[in-house]
């Protein structure tokens, strides 16, 4: 069962009190908490996600990380990956994680600047990036890399459960070389560029399948291939083959090299300086360089795979060249939209036919109505009527990610068929039409069904919208910066500074923070419907960390957009949630905060939260009359139930008329049955015998009362019985059921059954309720002697001869 919220228990506290005590609210209190108690049963709830306090996960037993970025949770939700430094030591870290959060010790995967992991289901896979891969075995030694030997960039996988220094323990998964072109800036080439993993989704679920994007020229599809390419090698079969191809227009399948017959990469289109290819790279491919820079998010690029290794997205480039457009549309090569692609076809075997299709766009040419009567471009103005446009107003240049603040990789449910992403044009659906100041807005969180059949406007679900026109408000325009998505496409994680919200789906539950503040974690339950702001301080803030005072009325204390919360990760149901954040006082003791104006570090850790989930509780529902009709009333019995977090249990009871209700609850107790006495060697008999534990139902409490005079709304209180008190303050409290009976000369009996819980929140009790609570305790061990729990104790005697 889910916990009751603080406010839950508040509510109920005051009710419990205003009902059944002398107070001269009791009958107006009669009547407002019964009918709290009947909305809250009668009305479908909200469902929010509530969640567990905080954890610190970036620390062992020992000691703490100088920092920890992009963290990764396993779909088991047993292992979090992330990297960062340990004193001193740098790379990439494990750490199992136990029931309550807690876990052992911190295990490290690769040394040296390995970064960006993404761990398979299990945890025994942690793939990553690293410029040192020829010396992993020597510095993943738990010592400082003091010797540093860079090489090309390189995508490893690491297999747990081998030592560093086995064979098999790091395996290649980019196997490619690489062309540099000549001249002075060739041995800064030859170190920074090769191929990057994205981090959190590169590695499918059983680890065998890796994807990854190529910064420099190589051997993917032959020699000459150009960069930035999307590419997946499957450790099972050996291959690394290229995902990202070109598109055949004529036939709608990817292009085929007439000499080979394999698919072509997409080619390079050079303007000016900038060039543009398969990957969305800000006009060329990033260099790399570990996370270790203060209050950063380093250019990203890569691309997500899906957990069962059949589908793969990427945020695109030179669209027209991988993907279906309108014949006469003008799509520049810097024109960026998310592509997907199937790679395993339906028999589960790998297929080089399917096409990459597009997640979202300006136009929808595979639209069926739009494929029945096909335009050769959009009209100017652009309208939800027109089967060919897609969901977004784009200009030629920009497209639906125009750049700025924000990741730019797409992420994928385990089967593929959801996609969340990050895009920065305005919907159609809102009124904005194509023209000048698309490119300056900063981006909102969307997810799309990849399904067949759907408009690509039908499958889009915005998940967060600008609540304004001026781009400089942090609480109404501050950018998404990055999400995640659980493995079942239900639930979705997104960083950002906003404070409103005014989508009313999914609808925002959480109280904002007053202020715009570092970036904060939210989290949308797609089942539900809703938005919960999940960071916040360990005292009920904001997040913070040391900062500079501002200027009254001046909106932004924090200078860095990227500060606060980043890189999300759920686990298989979304049941976990880690990220990573510079905040400083998200869980008390949090002790790598750097002093206030110091940028040696950030102090940035990872964290981890549960989500609670509550059990559905059926309620009773009926069809009221048609409307000048009379009929006889029914003769049925409504019972709803409110825990009140004391351990006692608040029942609400519709009766038909005056009559008499009792009700019992019975739970399963933990007792113990005495057995058969045993006889010594010298024959005399021994005492009690041992005690065999079972679990029976027992009745703990129970309640009479009667009815009003023509029925109504009447209140049960039940109160545990005193040998099962205790129970309530164990975690989750008593389960039971409750049995209500309803009774009335001339009619039938009336009987209910509804699931209960005794509760009792945590908190120390006053001595006076721990003297009405008082009884009597044989004491084990003296004769003739009993000690009183409660108010006073007398103490144990000892006596001569007394048995032992």
């Amino acid at each position: 069962m889910r916990r009751a919220s603080g406010r839950q228990l508040g509510v109920a506290g005051l009710c419990r009190r205003w009902v059944l005590g002398a107070s001269p609210y009791r009958r107006w209190a009669l009547g407002s908490c019964a009918a709290f108690a009947v909305a809250a049963a009668l009305c479908p709830a909200a469902g929010a996600d509530v969640f567990e306090p905080i954890s610190l996960l970036s620390a062992s037993p020992f000691q703490q990380v100088e920092y920890a970025h992009d963290s990764a949770i396993s779909e088991n939700g047993r292992f979090v990956a992330f990297d960062g430094s340990i004193g001193g030591v740098t790379g990439v870290w494990l750490r199992e994680l136990g029931e309550n959060g807690a876990g052992g010790e911190l295990v490290q995967v690769a040394g040296g600047d390995a970064e960006l992991p993404s761990v398979s289901e299990n945890g025994q896979y942690v793939s990553f990036t690293t410029t040192e891969g020829h010396m992993l075995a020597a510095i993943t030694d738990d010592r400082p890399d003091t010797a540093p030997a860079a090489e090309a960039p390189n995508v490893y996988v690491r297999d747990m459960s081998k030592r560093p220094s086995e064979p098999g323990a790091f395996e290649l998964a980019s196997d490619l070389s690489y062309e540099y072109p000549e001249g002075g800036g060739r041995e800064f080439e030859e170190t920074h560029y090769g191929a990057e993993a994205a981090g959190r989704s590169a590695l499918s679920g059983n680890g065998q399948k890796v994807a990854f994007v190529t910064t420099a020229a190589s051997n993917l599809d032959g020699p000459g291939t150009p960069p930035l390419q999307v590419a997946v090698h499957d450790f099972e079969t050996g291959a690394t083959e290229p995902v990202s191809v070109a598109y055949e227009a004529s036939s709608g399948t990817p292009a085929s090299d007439p000499n080979t017959g394999q698919p072509l990469p997409v080619a390079l289109v050079h303007e000016g300086d900038a060039i543009y290819g398969a990957v969305y790279a800000h006009g060329e491919p990033p260099a790399f360089a570990p996370p270790i820079q203060a209050y950063s998010v380093l250019p990203e690029i890569g691309a997500s795979i899906s957990a069962d290794g059949s589908t793969v997205a990427w945020m695109g480039q030179d669209i027209d060249e991988q993907a279906r457009i309108l014949p006469d549309e003008s799509v520049d090569p810097q024109y960026g939209e998310p592509l997907w692609r199937r790679i395993v076809g339906p028999d589960g075997q790998p297929s080089q036919l399917a096409s990459t299709r597009r997640v979202t766009g300006g136009s929808d040419p595979a639209n069926p109505p739009c494929a029945a009567h096909p335009e050769p471009m959009l009209p100017s103005q652009a309208s939800t009527q027109d089967p060919c446009q897609g969901p977004f107003a784009v200009e030629a240049r920009t497209g639906v990610w125009a750049g700025g603040a924000g990741e730019t990789v797409p992420r994928l449910s385990a089967d593929g068929y959801t996609v969340a992403f990050l895009a920065s044009a305005p919907l159609v659906a809102l009124g904005s039409g194509s023209g000048g100041g698309l490119s300056g807005r900063h981006a909102d969180a969307y997810v799309a069904d990849m399904h067949e059949g759907l408009s690509r406007t039908q499958a889009l679900t915005p998940l967060t919208e600008l609540a304004g026109g001026e781009e400089t408000h942090i609480a109404t325009n501050a950018p998404i910066l990055s999400l995640g998505i659980s493995a079942d496409g239900e639930q979705v994680a997104f960083t950002t500074r906003r404070t409103v919200f005014p989508l009313g789906s999914p609808a925002y539950v959480s109280p904002p923070a007053p202020v715009p503040g570092l970036n904060e974690l939210f989290e949308v339950d797609l089942t539900d419907d809703t938005l919960t702001r999940v960071t916040h301080g360990y005292a009920g803030g904001a997040s913070e960390h040391p900062h500079q005072t501002v200027i009254a009325g001046e909106e932004d204390e924090y200078k860095k957009e990227e500060d606060g919360a980043q890189s999300p990760s759920l686990s298989a149901a979304g049941q976990q949630l880690v990220f990573a954040s510079t905040a400083s006082n998200l869980v008390y003791g949090d002790g790598n905060t750097p002093p206030l104006g110091s940028e040696a570090t950030d102090g940035s850790d990872v964290f981890g939260v549960q989500r609670i989930l509550f059990e559905p509780a059926p309620t009773p529902q009926y069809v009221t009359a048609a409307p000048g009709l009379s009929i006889a009333p029914l003769w049925q019995l409504g019972v709803t139930a409110l825990s009140l977090g004391d351990g006692d249990v608040l029942l609400y009871v519709q009766a038909p008329e005056a009559g008499t209700l009792s009700a019992l609850a019975g739970g399963p107790v933990r007792t113990r049955a005495a057995r058969a006495p045993r006889a010594s060697r010298h024959g005399r008999r021994k005492g009690a015998g041992a005690r065999a534990a079972a679990v029976r139902n027992r009745t703990v409490a129970t309640a009479t009362v009667r009815s009003a005079a023509g029925g109504g709304l009447t209140t049960l209180l039940l109160e545990l019985a005193s040998g099962y008190r205790a129970l309530a303050a164990q975690p989750g409290g008593l389960s039971a059921t409750a049995n209500v009976t309803f009774t009335a000369a001339g009619h039938p009996a009336l009987h209910e059954s509804i699931p209960v819980s005794f509760v009792r929140a945590a908190s120390k009790r006053s001595a006076s309720h721990v003297t009405r609570r008082a009884r009597v305790t044989p004491r084990r061990g003296v004769r003739g002697k009993r000690r009183i729990r409660g108010k006073q104790q007398v103490p144990a005697k000892r006596t001569r001869g007394a048995r032992r």
